[in-house]
C-alpha cells in the first residue's frame, strides 16, 4: 500500500476523531477499578460510541434543516454548515423532493458515522474480534478479549486499547493504568513504556526517519532494563485502521523512511518486564509474554505537521505541542 499523506482539511477530521476516542478511553480509565470486569469496560466504550454516533447524525439532520432554509446566496453561510459535511452541499440546489433530501442526509451520516475499528475486525484469517476495545491485564502484551469472567484485582496493571471510525477516519490509542497497590517493579514498567513513547512522539518532525522513532523507544527501554516487542508494531492510520508505513518500536538512527507533512501514523511501544518473546493463546487472539513477565502498552495516533507532532488522540496537544 502506497503511503497516504493527509492533507489539512483531512487532519482537522482525525483530529475531531482522535478526541472522541480520547474522551471514551478516559471513561474507561475512570472506570478501571478493583472488582470492575473488562466486558464491563467494554460495556463503557460502546455507550460512548453510541453516544457520539447519535450526536453526529444530529448535528448531520440540524445542518441539513439550515441549509434547506437558506438562500442560494448564502455562500457563507453554506460553507460554514458543510465544512465537515460536505456532501450537504447537494441541498443548497432549488427543486430537491423531500426523498432526495432523504437520501443526501443518510449518506452524510453513513459517510462521518461513529463506530467501532475493532469489532469484527479480521486479520489474517483470525476469528473476528468480538470487542470493541482491548484488554490486556498483566503478562497480557495486547489483544485482550473482553470478558465477564475477567476481573480487575488491586495490583494489576491492565492495557485498554481502543479506536474509533469517525468522519470516515481511524483514531487509535491505548493507556496502560496501575490497579491500586501496585509493584515499584509494575509502576517502573508503566512509566518507562509511557515515556518511551513520549520520546518517539517528540521525533515525528519533518525530516526524522522512522528508524529514529524506533531507536528513541529501544534505547531508552533497554537501559531501564525492560525489552521491546518486536512481533507487533505501530502503523500509518488514515481512512483505515492499518495502513503504511509500519513503524517498529526498534531500529538504528537514520534509516528507514523519511517523515512528512501529512503523515499520520500510531505509534505504540510494547514493553516486557522480561524478554521480548510472545505467545498467543488459543483464543487466536491474545498474544501474552512468553515467560509470563509483565507487559505495558501505551498509544497515540500523531500527525506530523510543519509545526512539529501534533497528538491527535490528546486533548491537550496542538501542532508543534505534542
Amino acid at each position: 500500500m502506497r503511503i497516504q499523506l493527509k492533507s489539512p482539511d483531512e487532519i482537522r477530521l482525525m483530529r475531531a476523531s482522535g478526541l472522541v476516542a480520547a474522551e471514551i478511553l478516559e471513561d474507561m480509565c475512570q472506570a478501571a477499578k478493583p472488582g470492575v470486569s473488562t466486558w464491563d469496560l467494554d460495556q463503557i466504550a460502546r455507550a460512548g460510541i453510541a453516544k457520539h454516533a447519535k450526536r453526529i447524525e444530529q448535528e448531520v439532520v440540524d445542518s441539513a434543516s439550515a441549509i434547506t432554509k437558506l438562500s442560494t446566496d448564502a455562500k457563507d453561510e453554506l460553507a460554514r454548515l458543510t465544512e465537515t459535511y460536505t456532501g450537504l452541499r447537494a441541498l443548497a440546489k432549488p427543486g430537491m423532493t423531500t426523498g432526495d433530501v432523504d437520501q443526501v442526509i443518510k449518506s452524510e451520516v453513513d459517510k462521518h458515522k461513529v463506530r467501532s475499528a475493532f469489532l469484527n475486525y479480521n486479520a489474517g484469517g483470525k476469528p473476528p474480534y468480538p470487542g470493541v476495545v482491548c484488554t490486556s491485564r498483566n503478562e497480557v502484551i495486547v489483544h485482550g478479549i473482553p470478558r465477564k469472567t475477567d476481573v480487575i484485582l488491586d495490583g494489576d496493571i491492565i492495557g485498554i486499547d481502543f479506536g474509533i471510525f469517525m468522519h470516515g477516519f481511524c483514531a487509535d490509542t491505548a493507556r496502560t493504568l496501575p490497579i491500586g497497590n501496585v509493584s515499584p517493579q509494575k509502576r517502573k514498567l508503566v512509566d518507562v513504556c509511557r515515556e518511551s513513547l513520549e520520546k518517539a512522539i517528540a521525533l515525528c518532525r519533518v525530516g526524522s526517519r522512522l528508524g529514529d522513532l524506533g531507536h528513541a523507544v529501544q534505547s531508552y527501554v533497554e537501559s531501564q532494563g525492560f525489552s521491546v516487542v518486536r512481533q507487533f508494531v505501530g502503523h500509518g492510520t488514515g481512512k483505515q485502521m492499518h495502513e503504511d508505513p509500519q513503524v517498529p518500536n526498534f531500529g538504528k538512527p537514520g534509516t528507514e523512511k523519511r517523515l512528512k507533512s501529512g503523515l499520520v501514523i500510531a505509534v505504540e511501544p510494547m514493553v516486557n518486564a522480561g524478554t521480548p518473546d510472545v505467545e498467543e493463546l488459543d483464543d487466536e487472539w491474545t498474544a501474552v509474554t512468553k515467560d509470563r513477565s509483565m507487559s505495558a502498552h501505551f498509544e497515540h495516533t500523531i500527525a506530523v505537521t510543519d509545526d512539529g507532532p501534533w497528538v491527535l488522540t490528546r486533548p491537550t496537544s496542538s501542532p508543534g505541542n505534542p
